[in-house]
């Protein structure tokens, strides 16, 4: 049963969209309106600027981060499948959120998250991958896709548990059909 609300939790908890709220309360404006359209933090800190862009990073990490700890608090460390599942349904959440018919973010940050309570250490070479991307190509996009390959076999590396790379692996899947149109972009390039 505390499997069970856990996942809820943690998909209402992921599906809130700090971005659009903070576009709301600090500027009176819908950040889907501007930019790439997307509520994440990248899209704000190019609409609304640096401070709200770091505090909507920030609270989407936490979507993740909070929702595994409480897992990992509650149902211990002898089920990392199931904790791993429950940092899937934060990421579903930041994805298809309910409070926005089901049109969320792409995951990026939700995922960092959900890996530094999961597996620091992949998390850890997740986030080097993404900033040596980003430092060559300028392309936040091109960090979140680099970050993706490398993920799931980080976390197969330093876990050593299928179930959980399999998890990891559907969320890295999920991450870049999130990022289709930017991989559209990238083709054509005419990604910022």
């Amino acid at each position: 049963m505390i499997f069970y609300l856990l996942l809820f939790f943690a998909y209402m908890f992921g599906a809130i969209p700090f971005g659009l709220l903070f576009g709301r309360l600090f500027a009176d404006i819908d950040v889907r309106q501007f930019g790439s359209g997307n509520i994440g933090a990248t899209n704000v800190n190019r609409v609304l600027g640096r401070k709200l862009g770091a505090a909507t990073l920030l609270c989407d990490v936490l979507k993740g981060l909070i929702s595994v700890l409480l897992a990992k608090i509650l149902l211990g460390n002898d089920d990392p499948v199931a904790i791993a599942w429950v940092g899937m349904a934060a990421f579903l959440g930041h994805c298809y959120p309910i409070y926005l018919k089901f049109d969320g973010g792409k995951g990026v940050a939700t995922t960092f998250g959900v890996l530094a309570v999961l597996s620091f250490k992949a998390c850890l070479v997740g986030l080097a991958a993404w900033l040596i991307a980003v430092k060559i190509t300028r392309i936040s996009a091109m960090g979140a896709l680099t970050a993706s390959v490398i993920i799931p076999f980080a976390v197969f590396y330093f876990e050593r548990s299928l179930g959980v790379t399999f998890i990891v692996f559907a969320m890295m899947l999920i991450l870049v059909f999130r990022h289709r149109e930017n991989i559209r972009k990238m083709r054509a390039k005419t990604e910022a």
